[in-house]
Protein backbone atom coordinates (compact mmCIF):
# COMPACT_ATOMS: atom_id res chain seq x y z
CA UNK A 1 0.00 0.00 0.00
CA UNK A 2 1.30 3.72 -0.79
CA UNK A 3 0.56 6.43 0.99
CA UNK A 4 -0.71 9.96 -0.63
CA UNK A 5 1.49 12.67 0.34
CA UNK A 6 -0.17 16.42 0.87
CA UNK A 7 1.56 19.22 1.30
CA UNK A 8 0.39 22.62 1.50
CA UNK A 9 1.51 25.72 -0.13
CA UNK A 10 3.70 26.92 2.81
CA UNK A 11 5.64 23.34 2.50
CA UNK A 12 5.70 23.33 -0.92
CA UNK A 13 7.35 27.28 -0.67
CA UNK A 14 10.17 25.49 1.67
CA UNK A 15 10.84 23.11 -0.25
CA UNK A 16 11.54 25.23 -3.12
CA UNK A 17 13.56 27.41 -1.10
CA UNK A 18 15.83 23.98 -0.41
CA UNK A 19 19.92 24.40 -1.73
CA UNK A 20 20.08 22.03 -4.70
CA UNK A 21 22.10 19.47 -2.21
CA UNK A 22 18.74 19.00 -0.18
CA UNK A 23 16.37 18.44 -3.27
CA UNK A 24 17.57 14.13 -3.19
CA UNK A 25 17.23 13.95 0.29
CA UNK A 26 13.79 15.58 0.13
CA UNK A 27 13.22 13.24 -2.97
CA UNK A 28 14.19 10.12 -1.31
CA UNK A 29 11.93 11.25 2.23
CA UNK A 30 9.00 11.54 0.59
CA UNK A 31 9.73 7.85 -1.06
CA UNK A 32 9.68 6.79 2.49
CA UNK A 33 7.04 8.26 3.87
CA UNK A 34 4.89 6.85 0.47
CA UNK A 35 5.54 3.57 1.69
CA UNK A 36 6.67 3.48 5.21
CA UNK A 37 5.78 7.02 7.25
CA UNK A 38 5.78 5.05 10.46
CA UNK A 39 9.34 4.25 10.63
CA UNK A 40 9.97 8.44 11.30
CA UNK A 41 10.54 8.68 14.67
CA UNK A 42 7.67 10.34 17.34
CA UNK A 43 7.34 14.19 17.83
CA UNK A 44 6.58 13.25 21.21
CA UNK A 45 8.77 10.84 22.59
CA UNK A 46 6.17 10.59 25.58
CA UNK A 47 3.87 9.01 22.43
CA UNK A 48 5.66 6.71 20.57
CA UNK A 49 2.51 5.75 18.96
CA UNK A 50 1.44 9.01 18.09
CA UNK A 51 0.21 10.14 14.62
CA UNK A 52 2.46 12.93 14.44
CA UNK A 53 6.17 12.37 13.27
CA UNK A 54 9.59 13.43 12.21
CA UNK A 55 11.90 11.92 9.49
CA UNK A 56 15.61 12.70 9.71
CA UNK A 57 17.38 13.79 6.57
CA UNK A 58 21.12 12.11 6.58
CA UNK A 59 24.19 13.59 7.91
CA UNK A 60 21.36 15.68 10.36
CA UNK A 61 20.78 18.31 8.01
CA UNK A 62 17.20 18.71 9.05
CA UNK A 63 14.12 16.95 9.19
CA UNK A 64 10.43 16.86 8.03
CA UNK A 65 7.54 16.80 10.13
CA UNK A 66 4.58 15.32 9.11
CA UNK A 67 0.92 13.54 10.31
CA UNK A 68 0.22 10.05 9.49
CA UNK A 69 -3.66 9.86 8.65
CA UNK A 70 -3.49 5.88 8.47
CA UNK A 71 -7.77 5.53 7.92
CA UNK A 72 -7.38 7.97 4.85
CA UNK A 73 -3.93 6.03 3.71
CA UNK A 74 -2.26 9.71 3.55
CA UNK A 75 0.50 11.75 5.48
CA UNK A 76 0.42 15.57 5.27
CA UNK A 77 3.88 16.84 5.83
CA UNK A 78 3.70 20.00 8.18
CA UNK A 79 7.28 21.41 7.62
CA UNK A 80 10.63 20.87 6.34
CA UNK A 81 13.36 22.27 8.60
CA UNK A 82 16.83 22.61 7.09
CA UNK A 83 19.89 23.00 8.92
CA UNK A 84 22.29 23.06 6.14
Amino acid sequence: MAYRIVTDSRVRDQIRALPDEALPMIAEAMSVLELTPWNGRPYNAAEPDGWMRHLDFPDGHGFLTYLVLEDQDRVDVLNVTWFG
